[in-house]
């Protein structure tokens, strides 16, 4: 009931307040069912309403999400699981055109709605299941896809820090965001590893499980590692091509090897700014 009066009042442009009263009575109904996150079921509703609105097209879609913008921002904060919901709701409401759905969580992403963490946690996490998931090329393209935003974030960085005529408060200002940025980049690809190593070796919980209650014979068992192992090499490579490029090693040698040519001063400058002020964070 309350799924179908929070559509409308989307639909309807209906005020906050109103809106609110709606996800609070949901958020009553969830406590009463014992859910400890009432913000997940609420985001479900939200996020699926969302979806329903702006199904006609990928443009309706991301108009809603536009208008809705400042309440979805406001639920990673509250809540991780909440947030990893959005993109469980946006995947379920698209389960039979997946491609839209990573198209929409690139989107969200790019709002910042969405963190790169709480995406791969989703997919190589909630959505893992045995391992099945690697199999699944839309998995690969939105786990790929949300890697290549943080790994262009942090080579954006490095871009900027080896302008030449920065003044040296901006410096250390780039130098403190890229070791940041980096760290995050590489908790993304630990994060990354530690699940697909776990399926490729045949150790993840539930393939356990599975394996060991016969749901999987033996040889869907190899396969599902395989497709581990496959994963594993990817991402491994990934990481040693940006370690490479913006790891401290090589941001130093770079540094140093920077020569006298002629600059333009406030070109390097306004590059850094923008940088900084988070102007081309996603692409």
């Amino acid at each position: 009931m309350e799924g179908r009066q929070l559509c409308s009042q989307i639909r309807k442009k209906a005020s906050e307040d109103h809106i609110q009263e709606t996800i609070n009575s949901i958020h009553t109904q969830a406590a009463d069912a014992g859910i400890i996150d009432v913000l997940v079921p609420s985001t479900d509703a939200f996020v699926t309403s969302i979806c329903y609105i702006g199904s006609k097209s990928l443009s309706h879609v991301l108009s809603c999400i536009e208008r809705s913008k400042e309440r979805l921002l406001a639920i990673g904060p509250q809540s991780e699981l909440a947030r990893r919901q959005i993109v469980a709701s946006v995947v379920e409401y698209w389960k039979d055109q997946p491609g839209i759905a990573v198209n929409i969580v690139d989107k969200l992403l790019n709002y910042t709605i969405l963190s790169p963490m709480c995406v791969v946690q989703w997919a190589l996490s909630d959505h893992l299941g045995a391992g099945e998931a690697l199999s699944e090329s839309w998995i690969f393209e939105m786990v790929a896809g949300t890697v290549g935003k943080v790994t262009n974030r942090v080579r954006q960085i490095v871009a900027a820090r080896l302008q030449k005529g920065l003044p040296e408060e901006q410096v250390a200002m780039l130098d403190e965001t890229l070791a940041k940025e980096r760290d995050a980049m590489r908790a993304l690809f630990k994060l990354i590893d530690d699940a697909v190593r776990a399926v490729a070796q045949g150790i993840a919980n539930t393939f356990i499980e599975k394996e060991g209650s016969g749901e999987l014979n033996a040889e869907d068992a190899a396969l599902i590692k395989a497709w581990g192992k496959r994963w594993q090499t990817v991402f491994i490579r990934k990481a040693q091509v940006e370690e490479a490029v913006v790891g401290e090693e090589a941001v130093e040698a770079k540094v140093k090897a920077l020569n006298a040519e002629p600059m333009d001063e406030e070109n390097g400058i306004m590059e850094a700014a923008e940088v900084m002020n988070g102007e081309d964070d996603m692409v």
